[in-house]
């Protein structure tokens, strides 16, 4: 709560004015007098008074609203600071798991056994830790929201609470054979360009739908990480672009040769599509659109995706495995951790290191055995 201090004529004594609460919706502008003294002792009394009724109007507020109709506000206010899919996924989390189990509590009565019992009541259905720590971020990011900005909390009482411990899963290796197969069958379709792309450059779903060719230097052979694409599940068709997942997804990322001859022969293409489709054609500098030049959309690009490995006997590889193959060949084949962090836009080496430490492990075994071999073994002649 904010507050100044004020004097009243040639009146040496101290008052202060501050909001209340707003009454019916209009500013409630409330003066206390706090008497004649210094002015360090005025703002002294000052920070005295705002904490005292700023906990007091804490204190009606969490005894009066529930965590329900709490974590309703917090998605309505944070709901365009959040990606589509983050917001759908707390949304889904909330009404599944949290709401039926503890949303009736008043904020006041929460407490940590409150939160542990929401995780126990997901082992009961069956399902992991996984979702344990979904639903303990998505609370912990809520009452944060109580505590810092509508400021209706004193405490986050899930900080409290031991983060559900989770083991991490490596991605199930895609190997060059495998890559060379998949290409191979993708030749002459829509995905044949993005799927070698993607190989080539590690670039994310999202990231290879949004690029424009405004951020590909052809010329230079280098292709500019400035934007995603992605798509709710929930409301039907709607698709929009976005900043990449980070700072460090916003990157620059080097082409190959044969990737820069092969993006030549594919904006050919797309030139040809569309004189062809003239006015029907939407054109909006994507390189990889819908066959109408509209945005791809995710979801569908997936669709096609799966369609095509299950085609080919290859069920189960996701189109980002394209990703983890990159980099866990790149790092086979001794590219260093930073470039390959680098690359894939990762926050830092130890992501890239914690994502693919079976890779690093081969690596180092490698070079190992290769310098045991130089210094133990006998000596040529």
């Amino acid at each position: 709560m904010e507050g100044h201090l004020y004097q009243r004529g040639k009146s040496k004594v101290w008052y202060l004015l501050y909001d209340a609460p707003p009454n019916g919706g209009k500013r409630n502008l409330r003066s206390v007098r706090i008497g004649n003294m210094s002015k360090g002792e005025a703002d002294a009394k000052k920070r005295e008074i705002l904490s005292a009724i700023d906990k007091g109007i804490t204190r009606d507020q969490a005894a009066s609203t529930t965590l329900e109709a709490f974590l309703g506000s917090w998605m309505e206010a944070t709901r365009d600071r959040l990606a589509l899919r983050t917001a759908e996924r707390y949304a889904s989390i909330i009404k599944l798991h949290v709401v039926p189990v503890v949303g009736h509590l008043k904020l006041s009565r929460l407490t940590p056994e409150h939160v542990r019992k929401v995780y126990k009541a997901i082992k009961d259905k069956g399902l992991s830790n996984q979702t344990c720590l979904h639903v303990h971020r998505a609370l912990h990011t809520a009452l944060q929201y109580g505590v810092r900005e509508e400021r209706i909390l004193t405490e986050n009482v899930v900080g409290r609470v031991k983060a559900p411990q989770v083991e991490r899963r490596e991605p199930a290796p895609v190997s060059r054979e495998q890559i060379r197969f998949l290409m191979a069958a993708a030749k002459g379709t829509r995905l044949e360009t993005p799927i070698v792309v993607a190989a080539l450059t590690g670039l994310r779903r999202g990231e290879l739908l949004a690029v424009r060719w405004q951020h590909v230097d052809l010329d230079k052979g280098s292709l500019f990480v400035a934007a995603s694409l992605e798509h709710s599940r929930v409301a039907s068709g709607r698709i929009r672009f976005k900043g990449p997942k980070s700072k460090t997804s916003r990157r620059v990322i080097p082409l190959a040769p044969e990737c820069i001859k092969l993006l030549r022969s594919h904006k050919a293409q797309q030139e040809e599509e569309k004189r062809i489709a003239a006015d029907l054609y939407v054109d909006d500098d994507l390189v990889f659109p819908d066959s109408d030049g509209n945005p791809w959309p995710p979801d569908t690009f997936t669709t096609q995706f799966s369609k095509l490995t299950r085609t080919v006997g290859m069920r189960g590889v996701r189109f980002h495995d394209l990703r983890h193959a990159f980099a866990s060949l790149a790092l086979g084949d001794g590219v260093s951790i930073k470039e390959v962090q680098t690359l894939l836009g990762h926050s830092s080496p130890v992501v890239t290191l914690s994502v693919y430490a079976r890779s690093i492990e081969g690596l180092g075994r490698r070079a190992v055995n290769d310098l045991a071999r130089s210094l133990l073994s006998p000596e040529r002649a």
